[in-house]
């Protein structure tokens, strides 16, 4: 715990700047929680902080060196779906299936599918088709899709930096279950700014993160 403390301080000593929609509780919770995959910049070498919050890191992956979370690039804005690349902006996944009978269970497209694809878990994947390299990408909960929501300029897309582009003014997907509702989820519309819940079973647009919790 104190080593998660020691992390939480650090990063929000060399993070001033860091926004986030929501409370600063919520903002604390994701720091103590975080598991920094893409820590600021070693201010040891006279540099407080990364020079820019958001790096692209050449290989479908975006660093924000605020929160410390990795996010996947979308691509393939055409209207059109296509399900065989997970990061079309155009594909919708649901959160759980109804086939089981349950609709509470996280196992919907969007983990069965654009999750496993990202993590090179499909039968068809090979581990160099893992996004980054890396095999950890999950749904980022609530309130770290609200670090990267950001509405001040009154157009959608709300997103925080053009670095993101494409990102659908639509829906998406969190992992945050709703405390009294389980068969519903929150999620995070970046068209209009607002965050509210749905069912589980209908299809929304998904971004992937790793690191944190």
């Amino acid at each position: 715990m104190k080593i998660k403390l020691l992390k939480a301080f650090l990063i929000m000593l060399l993070s001033p700047c860091l926004v986030l929609a929501g409370n600063q509780k919520s903002r604390l919770d994701i720091l103590v929680n975080a598991l920094v995959v893409c820590p600021p910049l070693d201010h040891k070498r006279g540099r407080r902080g990364a020079p820019t919050r958001f790096v692209d890191n050449g290989d479908g992956t975006i660093c924000d060196h605020g929160t410390g979370l990795m996010w996947e690039m979308k691509n393939g804005e055409d209207g059109i779906e296509d399900l065989n690349n997970p990061r079309d902006l155009d594909n919708n996944y649901s959160w759980t299936s109804l086939a089981d009978g349950d609709d509470t269970n996280p196992d919907g497209t969007a983990f069965t599918d654009f999750l496993a694809r990202l993590n090179g878990e499909v039968a068809s994947s090979l581990a160099s088709e893992q996004l980054g390299g890396h095999s950890d990408w999950r749904l980022p909960t609530s309130a770290e899709l609200q670090t990267i929501l950001d509405c001040s300029l009154g157009l959608p897309p709300c997103i925080v930096d053009p670095i993101f582009d494409p990102t659908a003014a639509a829906a998406h997907w969190s992992s945050t279950s709703i405390a009294t509702l389980p068969n519903s989820a929150w999620h995070v519309d970046f068209g209009n700014g607002i965050v509210m819940g749905f069912n589980k079973g209908v299809g929304f647009r998904v971004r992937a993160v790793r690191g944190g919790r």
